[in-house]
């Protein structure tokens, strides 16, 4: 269907048809076989068996194939994750997952602010847009990357970009600043006050050092 560059070729990730199949035996009133198919896979991917859409080196441990990869969700039925939800039968028909063991709370520290604006002004210059987040930059962040359609267009963009109205501005809390709502707050509140439109604001944060969020292009 979405991908018919890989028709054929044994390398596609069965997990959706899977899990749709799961969900009409949940259906027709099977919630106990569902469930039993479901912690099957649940346990395959805990396990690292990884089909290459979501294969990674620091989790993973070995890469297959479509065939492979239901042939071990097979080899797993009558097991049950140990990290994941275990998937139980409910009542008729639903299929629902037993609560997680807890886990340990991680760190959260905020490393910035991505500030969403509509902004239409100056051809759509994301140099001179640059400029009038510059002036209004509160002393605790500092600019660090503007994008538009998802590519960035500064610094360092390309002129062919085609631009939209519609702007996300990278703010990076400065080095050795401690960043909070009250911060986040601030920082709008500047730009606000020079006249762009503010739309949408999501904090950056770590947790336990790891990055939380998507890096822009070219980071």
């Amino acid at each position: 269907g979405s991908a018919p560059d890989i028709a054929c070729m044994g390398v596609a990730n069965p997990s959706g048809l899977l899990l749709a199949g799961a969900e009409m035996l949940a259906h027709v009133g099977q919630g106990g076989v569902a469930a039993r198919v479901r912690n099957a896979w649940l346990k395959t991917i805990e396990d690292g068996i990884h089909t290459g859409d979501i294969f990674d080196p620091a989790v993973s441990r070995e890469q297959v194939g479509t065939r492979a990869f239901a042939d071990a969700v097979i080899a797993r039925l009558g097991q049950v994750p140990t990290g994941f939800p275990v998937a139980v039968a409910g009542t008729g028909s639903a299929l629902v997952l037993a609560e997680p063991a807890p886990r340990p709370r991680q760190t959260k520290t905020m490393d910035g602010i991505d500030i969403f604006l509509d902004w239409d002004g100056a051809y759509r210059d994301p140099d001179a847009l640059a400029a009038m987040l510059l002036r209004a930059s509160h002393a605790d962040f500092t600019l660090e990357m503007i994008t538009n359609r998802g590519v960035k267009v500064w610094p360092g963009g390309m002129a062919e970009t085609t631009r939209t109205d519609h702007w996300r501005c990278r703010f990076k809390l400065a080095q050795g600043v401690s960043g909070n709502a009250a911060a986040m707050a601030a920082q709008c509140r500047a730009i606000a006050a020079s006249g762009l439109d503010v739309i949408k604001i999501e904090g950056l944060y770590s947790f336990d050092g790891k990055a939380g969020y998507s890096m822009g292009q070219g980071q």
